[in-house]
């Protein structure tokens, strides 16, 4: 059980701010959803937030990733390039701590200005060894402005 709850916070450090690749997209407020399953561990709920892009971080991997500062702060190291225009290919992968297990996560996410759709792949792993497979359906789409 304690794997489970640690893997939930691996899982939303996936989800969570931006990196940096041409990946623009439309400033505004965002919805995004994404449900994610490990193996052998009771399902978790989808999740769906609300975000605010600014034209100056409108770039899809803002939605996606942890900001470069949260990157660094945990080792972590990401690797993000389009495979073609408007599919975003990626990587993140970070070693497990004493608070949160290690995580590798690749996607692959299909884009236009004002909404994504993809797929992950991940593998947790804690300090004893203890290995999760796991996938993640991601989506989002713009909702409108941002509120004033």
């Amino acid at each position: 059980m304690k794997l489970f709850a640690i893997s939930t916070v691996a899982v939303g450090i996936l989800i969570a701010g931006p990196v940096g690749a041409q990946t623009a997209i439309q400033a505004g407020l965002w919805e995004t959803n994404d449900k994610t399953a490990l193996e052998g561990v009771q399902p978790m709920p989808a999740t769906s937030r609300q975000q605010c892009l600014k034209a100056s971080e409108a770039e899809l991997e803002r939605l996606l990733f942890p900001s470069p500062e949260e990157i660094a702060k945990h080792g972590c190291k990401y690797d993000g390039a389009l495979k073609q225009p408007g599919v975003l290919q990626s990587s993140l992968s970070c070693p497990p701590a004493d608070t949160a297990p290690g995580v590798d996560a690749k996607s692959e996410i299909t884009f236009t200005q004002t909404s994504y759709e993809g797929l992950g792949q991940l593998l947790v792993k804690d300090k004893s060894g203890t290995t999760l497979k796991g996938t993640s359906t991601l989506s989002g789409k713009r909702v409108g402005d941002c509120p004033a």
